[in-house]
């Protein structure tokens, strides 16, 4: 997740938009529950967003940003609120963290708290790591339902490449509530975990990202 290199291949599972829907929220736990993810990010300026399901299933909890919104910092501060403790690490809704006009602050904020950020291009990777915040070494998954659900680099079977690779899905059952364009999708997402996820552990290492920070 830095300039350092990495021997083995590493993969991080990280399961967006806790708090978005009744819905999703079900289908995020089910997959935690089934060790198909390493970690959720939360949206803690959502109604929906309970951190108890979420702190009693274990798992690595960080924030999903939301921008137009409250300042980051804000939000991170709801965040630790909420759920009684700092967030793990720091990525945005529909990539709004990486965003030309939010991308050095959100920087600045996740190396002053130490926090790991999701980076979602080689430029952005840059950026944080001038800035010496760790940021796995690429990022795969879709955003839209129209592009492929299973990524190319999971598909093709073999190990993965050296280095941290960061898997972003949305896992959750149907809920029309929030009137997202995603929504059908990600019964597909959450589907695709419970049948791949038991073959990742084969391919790469499976690590959340404070394990992966610790080992820097």
């Amino acid at each position: 997740m830095s300039d350092r290199a990495r021997s083995e291949p590493v993969l991080i599972v990280s399961a967006d938009d806790y708090g978005y829907a009744p819905g999703y929220n079900r289908g995020i736990l089910a997959a935690v529950e089934a060790g198909a993810v390493d970690a959720v990010s939360a949206m803690v300026g959502r109604g929906w967003c309970e951190p108890e399901p979420l702190l009693e299933a274990g798992v690595e909890i960080g924030i999903h940003l939301e921008l137009p919104g409250p300042d980051p910092r804000e939000q991170l501060e709801r965040f630790e609120h909420a759920f009684g403790r700092p967030a793990a690490f720091i990525d945005g809704h529909h990539h709004c963290h990486a965003l030309a006009e939010s991308a050095e602050l959100v920087a600045g904020l996740a190396a002053e708290g130490g926090l790991a950020v999701r980076s979602v291009n080689a430029r952005h990777r840059r950026l944080l790591r001038r800035r010496g915040v760790v940021t796995p070494d690429r990022l795969i998954g879709r955003l839209e339902p129209s592009e492929p659900a299973l990524p190319a680099l999971l598909a093709e079977g073999a190990a993965l490449p050296e280095g941290v690779t960061e898997w972003m899905v949305h896992p959750g059952y149907p809920d029309p509530r929030p009137g997202s364009a995603y929504d059908a999708a990600r019964e597909q997402d959450l589907d695709l975990l419970f049948r791949v996820g038991p073959d990742l552990a084969a391919r790469a290492r499976r690590l959340t990202h404070r394990e992966a920070l610790a080992e820097l």
